[in-house]
């Protein structure tokens, strides 16, 4: 009888550290998960700041104080 209870103990033990191991791995993954999600939002603000600069560059703009632009979309006005 003491071997099914020593048996049943280990394999309690081994159950019991697996699942441990396996929610320190879940967790771990969740941090993992969330940095990226943090890195992917800077990503987007990025993104978005560098899309309105673009939408601000206009053809006067890019003329002004620059004889050759002007030149050139000059030449293509024609």
């Amino acid at each position: 009888m003491t071997r099914i209870f020593e048996g049943f103990g280990k394999n309690y033990e081994l159950a019991s550290r697996k699942f441990t191991d396996a929610i320190g791995d879940i967790n771990r993954a969740i941090k993992v998960l969330e940095k990226a999600k943090e890195e992917l939002k800077s990503s987007e603000n990025n993104l978005r700041l560098a899309n309105n600069k673009a939408q601000d560059v206009t053809l006067k703009r890019l003329k002004r104080d620059n004889r050759t632009m002007a030149k050139k979309f000059n030449e293509l006005g024609s």
